[in-house]
């Protein structure tokens, strides 16, 4: 028969030891590589949601006459109705990127609130 656990204290000893390692390295990764993968999730979500939206196709293509028609009521109703496409969707494109700023700042804010709000918990069970 084998000895599994060894001399340096078995199973429990490398799970305590690794439990240990893996809290006191999450600050540096939740602040530094998960940080920058949140915020690069972040702008290609809102980059992406802008180019679905076709903002830039719209600005483009603003004074080009709808429909082939050339005459100067053609031009101006094809100019205002191309204002309010570009006005609406840009408006959209603001406010998911609000929301998803809003997420990022939670995230980043997480750690902290959960600890402010651990040890606020903790002195009012143990003042008792």
């Amino acid at each position: 028969m084998v000895d599994m656990q060894g001399s340096q204290g078995g199973y429990a000893g490398g799970m305590l030891r690794e439990l240990g390692s893996d809290i006191l390295r999450f600050p540096a990764w939740w602040y530094g590589a998960g940080l920058l993968r949140a915020a690069t999730y972040a702008m290609s979500f809102i980059t992406g949601y802008a180019r679905r939206l076709g903002v830039g196709v719209w600005i483009q293509n603003l004074f080009v006459p709808m429909f082939g028609r050339y005459d100067w009521q053609s031009r101006i109703i094809s100019v205002f109705m191309r204002l309010v496409n570009i006005l609406g969707r840009g408006f959209v494109t603001a406010i998911v990127a609000v929301v998803v700023l809003g997420v990022f700042v939670a995230y980043v804010s997480l750690p902290v609130v959960s600890m402010v709000l651990a040890v606020y918990h903790a002195t009012s069970i143990f003042a008792l």
